[in-house]
């Protein structure tokens, strides 16, 4: 099982910590060492409760800051990929249109010589395609919620 590695701990700093942590829950006498009196003041902070209250609907707040942030984003991403796709989809038909005839007559002749240019195969062939991009178009279709009915 992979598991990141820890930290490597300053043996030193974890010590005065932990002095610092038990002198503050003994309310033992403050010591000459200064470092030692940096960690009771943070050991004292953090067992003073906030000095302000937040808001009873403060994580609803947050959420929905989170939310507009979000569709922002979201909305133009899905534009910039919009465009792209647009984009490429006019290249796409430039270079169809460009090549399309020279592909066409190649594809004829290698059909030809291979004999391949059977209506059934040509049948089969569609019968496999046309489902799977027919399948693809349908996930990728944004999809309407449903509406129930009224009765």
């Amino acid at each position: 099982m992979n598991q990141p590695p820890n930290p490597p701990v300053d043996e030193r700093e974890w010590s005065l910590q932990e002095q610092a942590l038990r002198a503050e829950r003994l309310g033992l006498d403050p010591s000459a060492d200064v470092e030692l009196q940096r960690y009771r003041g943070v050991m004292r902070a953090l067992r003073e409760p906030l000095d302000m209250e937040l808001p009873a609907n403060f994580a609803a707040q947050i959420a929905k800051r989170a939310r507009q942030r979000t569709s922002l984003n979201t909305r133009l991403e899905l534009w910039l990929s919009n465009a792209l796709l647009g984009s490429m989809g006019v290249l796409l038909l430039g270079v169809v249109i460009t090549y399309g005839g020279t592909w066409l007559k190649l594809t004829q002749a290698a059909m030809t010589a291979y004999g391949l240019m059977s209506p059934w195969l040509l049948a089969l062939v569609i019968g496999m395609v046309l489902p799977a991009l027919l399948g693809k178009l349908s996930v990728a279709a944004p999809r309407l919620p449903r509406q129930p009915p009224s009765h």
